[in-house]
This record gives structure tokens, sequence and C-alpha cells, in this order.
């Protein structure tokens, strides 16, 4: 009975360039190192591909030129089982930087996920005033000048009186707006996608890490006194007096000057329509004995700054609990999924993906991810 030969365990990249297969013994003869990132919140995925140019064609006919368009895929072979195929979509990319060095020759190119024509929505200052308008109407006119689709998938959508967009670019002002809401931004395969963290926290890991049995090649966890736990935070927002009260104000005053007892002027202060202070407090479970966030920030009524507490609350304890990996390959690990870790005593528990970034050629196939303990609330 003839042997059966069953193929090795192998992981394999093919890319499009401009639309066009990239051909395998092309990889083969000239790639040196592929990278993917799956970036964090606030952020753009990108892919990073370094050449050989021994034969110096980069520097003549093929130069790629910016905008020019590739895709990439990560394809694993055997990986995990005999017979298995799984393939990691990385998306599709425009080029931005391109670097030749050496000797020896070499050319590194790097694509970002937002389109050339929309690079302004992330470079350009812009000053607007958005009036009675609600965040998702914001999202879709950003992404629209970005050439980006929108995908909002976050159960929330608040609404604004008046926003004021002073000197920022689109996209910065949106992160801003957004991460004060809970809701994460990114730029991932043309889309701009944004969603609620704290419900991607819920859901059920995908992997776990454990020390000794995964197949970890190295970690590192990370705690400081300065990333102190904090239980609450209390938003307090005092309303500047409007020159119409002002001057409101000042006539009664005139009016009014021979009454100069304290308990008058503090009357006629009243009475003048001086703006009440607002303060609004989120306190997360079982924190009641533990530090206290105080901010100042504008806020319109206590509802929304409860919501500002909570959000600023999330914020400032996501620094606690951070830790980094990095792994044998594993197609599964993307920006916010969740990952059980185990086998290192007090920092176990369940973590998310910030950013995930998978690296192929010059080496085996890795997987290196930021992660941060989820909050639970």
């Amino acid at each position: 009975m003839a042997k059966v030969v069953v193929d090795g365990r192998r992981a394999h990249l093919a890319l499009k360039y401009n639309g066009v297969a990239v051909k395998n013994e092309w990889l083969q003869d000239y790639l040196i190192d592929f990278t993917y990132t799956d970036a964090a919140p606030g952020e753009q995925d990108s892919i990073a591909i370094n050449l050989d140019d021994r034969d110096r064609k980069w520097m003549g006919p093929w130069v790629p030129k910016f905008g020019d368009k590739i895709s990439a895929e990560i394809t694993l072979i055997n990986w995990d089982k005999p017979g298995e195929k799984k393939k990691l979509p990385c998306g599709s990319f425009e080029v931005d930087t391109l670097d030749l060095d050496g000797p020896p020759d070499k050319v590194s190119i790097q694509a970002l996920a937002i389109p050339t024509g929309g690079a302004g929505a992330l470079q350009e200052a812009r000053t607007k005033a958005w009036e009675k308008v609600k965040l998702k109407t914001i999202a879709a006119e950003i992404a629209k000048r970005a050439k980006l689709k929108l995908v909002y998938s976050s159960a929330s959508n608040p609404s604004y009186d008046r926003l004021d967009q002073n000197e920022q670019p689109d996209l910065d002002f949106l992160n801003q707006t957004a991460k004060a809401e809970g809701i994460a931004v990114k730029i991932s395969g043309g889309c701009l996608a944004m969603f609620d963290e704290e419900e991607y926290e819920k859901k059920p890991a995908v992997i776990d890490i454990v020390r000794g049995k995964s197949n970890i090649l190295s970690y590192k966890f990370s705690d400081s006194t300065t990333n102190v736990i904090y239980g609450s935070c209390v938003v307090t927002y005092r309303p500047p007096v409007s020159k119409a009260k002002k001057k409101e104000a000042k006539d009664k005053k005139k009016k009014d000057g021979k009454d100069k007892t304290p308990k008058a002027a503090a009357a006629k202060k009243k009475k003048a329509g001086t703006p009440k202070s607002i303060t609004a407090s989120y306190t997360m479970p079982g924190g009641s004995k533990l530090p206290v966030l105080r901010i100042n920030e504008k806020v319109d009524s206590i509802a929304e700054g409860q919501r500002l507490a909570k959000n600023r609350l999330r914020e400032k304890n996501k620094e606690a609990g951070r830790a980094s990996f990095t792994l044998e390959g594993d197609i599964r690990l993307a920006s916010s999924v969740t990952a059980n870790v185990k086998g290192f005593g007090r920092f176990d528990g369940k973590y998310i993906v910030e950013s995930a970034t998978h690296k192929i050629g010059g080496g085996p196939y890795t997987t290196d991810i930021e992660i941060r303990k989820v909050l639970g609330w």
C-alpha cells in the first residue's frame, strides 16, 4: 500500500496589486516579510511589505504610485490539523509611503485603509458648528468626505443641540466626540466602523491563552501605581453667564445701588439669572470605597453628565490591566475580540484585544496582540 504524504503546516500570503494577482514565484523571489496591523480604536488598519530590490526594479519600472491599491489575504494550510485550510482576509489598502534603502537594496511599502482621496479627513483642519444633530449623522457626513462606507453598530445614537468643531480634522473630531460617548471609531476595509466597546467586552472569548499550553513566544504584563482604578466619577460644570444676563445684572445693580447688604446683593445675583452648576456622577459596581475621578467638562443636563461620567470612568480605568503577547500565528486574533488569560496569577482574567499584528515571511507566522482587561460594567 502506497504511503500517503501529508503536506506540512504552512502560512501562505496572497496579494493583489491594482486588482491583478501577484504571482507566487514573484513573492518567493522578492518578499522579505509582510505585516498586517488590525488597529486599535481611534486608528486605521495598515499593511507593510518589505521586498528585496537586488535587481533595482523598484527604482525604475516597478516603482509604486501613491494611491495604488493592494489587497492581501493570509491562508493557513494544515495549521491546526491535517487537511484544514483557513483564511484571514486583511482587506484593501492604498499605497501611502515608499522607502528605498541599502545596501543591500530593499524597498518598504506601507499602505493604509483610508483612501488617498479621503486623506483630508485625517489631515485638514476644519471649523464647523454642528446644531440639532445626532452622532450617526455627523459620522455619515464625515465618512462621505473620507470616501468611506459608514458601519454604525452601536445601539446608542446621542443627540446634540450644538457641537463645535474648532480647527480639527474630521476624524479627530469624530473620534473625540464618539469616545466621550463610549463608542469606538476605526477605519478598516474601506469602512468607517463605529461600535460600543462595552458590548464587545460581553462577547464570548474566541481563545484561551494558557501558560504552558498555548504557543506563547513572549509576554508582558504592565501595572503601576499611576494606573489607579477609580470607583466613581463626578462631573461638574457651571455654564458661563451670557452677555444678555450680564447686562441685565449690571442694569439691576445700577437701579438698586442703594441696597448694599450682602443678603440683598446675593438675592439680586440670583434674580439676575446666574446659571446653576450641573453636577452628575457614576459609581461602578463595588466602587464606593475606591478613589473618585473628578472632571470639569461641559454638559447640558444631568443625564448627559451621568453618561459622560460613566464613559470618562471607563476610559480612565482602561489604563489599568494591560498586557501584550507574541503568539504563534492565529487568525482568530483581531481587534475587539476577547480572550481568556490563564496561568499568570493575579493577571488572569478576560481581556479584549485592542490591536493585532500579523507577520509572515522572514520567519514563522506570528501574531502580536495588545490587550486590556475587560471592565465588566
